[in-house]
C-alpha cells in the first residue's frame, strides 16, 4: 500500500515514465534481494564462530553496544529493550540491505552528463552506490547541491568532470560489474569512465572551479584504490593550490549567498580531512598545516542528510549526516597535526613523550564528547564503525612509538595496558563491522584497517607462548576473508592481500583454505604489481621510524626478489 502511494505521488508530480519503471523495479529488487528472513539475520566468523576470549574484557564498552546486543549477545533482545531509534531493523540488517531514499535520482539524465553510457538507471544506481560506500566517510562535496545541479542540467556545483570522477568510484562499488578491480581493463566501465575523467581534467587545467577541486579529491580516491595512491596525492597537491587560489580555505569578507558559503565550507573541511588522513597514512607531512578557517555551519540542513529505506521498516532512516561530518572534521584536525609532527622533519623542543600525551589528551577529549548517535553503545553504520575504529588505530600507532622509541622506565604498565585496551577494541569493532555489514561492499578504508590489524596478528602466528593462539588465528582468517572480498572491489586489496599471504607463511596456508582463497591472479594481474606506486607503509604500528623499506612498492619488490 505504501509503495502504490509512493508511484502515485510520483505519477501526479510528473515524473517521466523511465523513472517511474526504475523505481518500481528498485522496489521489486530489493524486496527480493534484501528482505531479511531472519530478523536477526547476520554473518558468521570463519574459523572459529565465537567472538575471541581475549576480547571480552572488562572496561570494553562496545560489548554493551546494542550492536552487540542484537548481534552476539546469549540473550536475545525483548521487547521491553529499547534501542535509541524507532526503527530496530538498522541494527538487526547488513547496511548494504538499504537503499537510498533520494528523489532527485529520478530526475538525472544521462545523456546530459556522459557519453559513456546512456542508461538512466545504471547512472542513478551508480550514483546511490557512490552516495552509499565511499561518500560517507570520505565526502567531497554537498550531496544536495550536486544532486540538484545534476537533475537541472546546471553546472554551478556539477560538471561533466566531476560526475565522471563519482562513477570512476562507483564502479568500485557496484557488485553487478564484473572485473571492477581492474583498472587497466579497457573494457570495463570503471576504465572508460576514468579515462574520461582524465581527458576533462586535462581541460581543466587553469580553470579554477569548485568542482574541479571536488573532482581532485574523488580522483585522488579513485587512484589509490588502484594502488597509485602517489598519483592520487599529486591530485590532493593540485586540489590545495587551487583551493589557495580560490582563497577557500579562509573566511569570506563578504557573505552574500548562504548557498555558496556552505558549499565553499564543505569542500574546504572535506579537501583538509580527506588530504590529513591520506598523509597520516603515508607517513607524508600535510598538504595543509592549519584547517580551514572557514567555520562549519551549526545549521544540520546544510549537509546534505539522506534517509535510507530498510526492508519491513515503517519510512526512511535518517543517518543525521551533518553530526558526521562535524566530528569527522575534528577528528581530522588532531590528526593532520600528528601528521605534522611527526612526518614534517622539523625539530620541537618537546620531548616524544610530551608529544604523545599532548595527542591522547586530545583523542580522549574528542572521544569523550561525542555527540548522540556517535557514542559508542547507539553506532551501528560502517561509517560510524570506522570513525571509531580510525580513533583506535591512532591511538596504537602513538603507544607503540611510545613503546619502541622510549626507555623503558618512561613506559609504565598504565601505558601497556592502555596499549592492549586499544587494540582489543579495535579489533572488537571490526568484528561487529563484519558481524552486521560483512566485507563484500567496497570500502577502500576498511582494507587499511583489514592490513594493520592482520599484519599485525600474523607476527604471532609461530609463537607456541602466545595466548590464546587459536583465537588470534581466527582473526587472520577473518582478515584474508575481508581482503578477498575487497580484491573484487579494488585492486590495492589484492596486493595487500598477497603480501599478507606471504607473511602468513607456507606453514600456515590451511588457513586460507578456511574461506576458501586460492591463487587466482592471472599473470596480467601479477605483471601489473610492478606497476603500483604507492607509499603507503604496511606492516608498521608505529610512526617515529623510517618508513621506506615497508612501503608497499617497496614491498612488493622485496618479494618479488625473494621469488626469484
Amino acid at each position: 500500500m505504501h509503495e502504490g502511494t509512493d508511484i502515485l505521488r510520483r505519477i501526479q508530480s510528473g515524473h517521466d515514465v523511465e523513472s517511474i519503471l526504475d523505481h518500481i523495479q528498485r522496489a521489486d529488487l530489493l524486496k527480493q534481494a534484501h528482505v531479511v528472513p531472519d530478523r536477526y539475520y547476520q554473518y558468521e566468523f570463519p574459523y572459529r564462530r565465537e567472538m575471541p576470549s581475549f576480547l571480552i574484557q572488562e572496561g570494553n564498552q562496545y560489548l554493551d553496544s546494542w550492536l552487540y546486543k542484537y548481534s552476539l549477545s546469549e540473550t536475545r533482545i525483548q521487547d521491553s529493550d529499547n534501542p535509541p531509534t524507532e526503527y530496530p531493523i538498522i541494527y538487526e540488517a547488513p547496511y548494504h540491505a538499504a537503499e537510498m531514499v533520494e528523489p532527485r535520482l529520478d530526475h538525472i539524465d544521462a545523456r546530459k552528463w556522459t557519453c559513456i553510457i546512456d542508461d538512466n538507471s545504471l547512472l542513478r544506481k551508480l550514483l546511490e552506490t557512490y552516495f552509499m560506500t565511499e561518500y560517507t566517510f570520505y565526502p567531497a562535496f554537498q550531496k544536495n547541491y550536486f544532486l540538484e545541479d545534476m537533475a537541472a542540467g546546471r553546472s554551478k556545483y556539477c560538471s561533466s568532470l566531476l560526475v565522471h570522477a563519482v562513477l570512476a568510484s562507483a564502479c568500485h562499488g557496484y557488485s553487478k560489474m564484473s572485473h571492477r578491480s581492474q583498472f587497466w581493463n579497457p573494457r570495463t566501465l570503471g576504465y572508460q569512465f576514468l579515462a574520461e575523467a582524465r581527458r576533462l581534467w586535462e581541460l581543466e587545467i587553469g580553470n579554477t572551479r569548485l568542482t574541479t577541486i571536488q573532482a581532485a579529491i574523488v580522483l585522488s580516491l579513485v587512484h589509490d584504490a588502484n594502488g597509485s595512491d602517489e598519483v592520487g596525492r599529486s591530485y590532493l597537491t593540485q586540489a590545495v593550490a587551487a583551493g589557495h587560489a580560490m582563497h577557500l580555505f579562509s573566511t569570506p569578507t563578504k557573505n552574500n549567498d548562504d548557498l555558496e558559503y556552505y558549499a565553499r565550507a564543505f569542500t574546504a573541511w572535506a579537501l583538509f580531512g580527506i588530504q590529513a588522513v591520506h598523509s597520516f597514512h603515508v607517513f607524508k607531512a600535510p598538504l595543509l598545516s592549519m584547517p580551514p578557517s572557514i567555520q562549519l555551519s551549526t545549521h544540520d540542513d546544510c549537509y546534505g542528510d539522506f534517509g535510507l529505506r530498510y526492508p519491513s521498516a515503517k519510512g526512511p532512516v535518517s543517518v543525521k549526516y551533518a553530526n558526521t561530518f562535524r566530528t569527522l572534521s575534528e577528528f581530522r584536525v588532531i590528526i593532520n597535526d600528528v601528521a605534522a609532527v611527526f612526518f614534517s622533519g622539523f625539530n620541537t623542543p618537546d620531548t616524544i613523550v610530551d608529544r604523545i600525551k599532548g595527542f591522547c589528551i586530545r583523542l580522549d577529549s574528542w572521544y569523550r564528547n561525542l555527540s548522540p548517535g556517535l557514542k559508542p553503545t547507539e553506532i551501528l553504520f560502517p561509517w560510524q564503525l570506522k570513525l571509531h575504529m580510525h580513533y583506535y588505530n591512532v591511538i596504537v600507532y602513538l603507544l607503540e612509538t611510545l613503546r619502541m622509541t622510549t626507555a623503558p622506565a618512561l613506559v609504565d604498565d598504565s601505558v601497556q595496558k592502555a596499549l592492549s585496551n586499544a587494540k582489543i577494541k579495535m579489533e572488537t569493532l571490526l568484528r561487529l563491522y563484519y558481524l552486521r555489514h560483512g566485507f563484500e561492499s567496497y570500502d577502500i578504508f576498511i582494507v587499511i584497517l583489514l592490513a594493520f590489524i592482520g599484519f599485525m596478528h600474523a607476527k604471532t602466528l609461530d609463537s607456541s607462548k602466545m595466548v590464546d593462539l587459536e583465537s588470534r588465528k581466527s582473526t587472520v582468517v577473518l582478515v584474508v576473508k575481508g581482503l578477498g572480498d575487497q580484491s573484487n572491489n579494488c585492486y590495492l586489496a589484492r596486493v595487500v592481500f598477497r603480501l599478507l599471504k606471504g607473511s602468513i607463511g607456507s606453514k600456515n596456508d590451511f588457513l586460507l583454505k578456511e574461506v576458501g582463497i586460492v591463487e587466482e591472479d592471472g599473470e596480467d594481474e601479477k605483471a601489473m604489481e610492478e606497476q603500483v606506486n604507492s607509499s603507503w607503509p604496511v606492516d608498521l604500528e608505529w610512526i617515529d621510524v623510517d618508513p621506506e623499506k615497508n612501503r608497499l612498492d617497496n614491498m612488493i619488490r622485496k618479494t618479488k626478489e625473494l621469488e626469484f
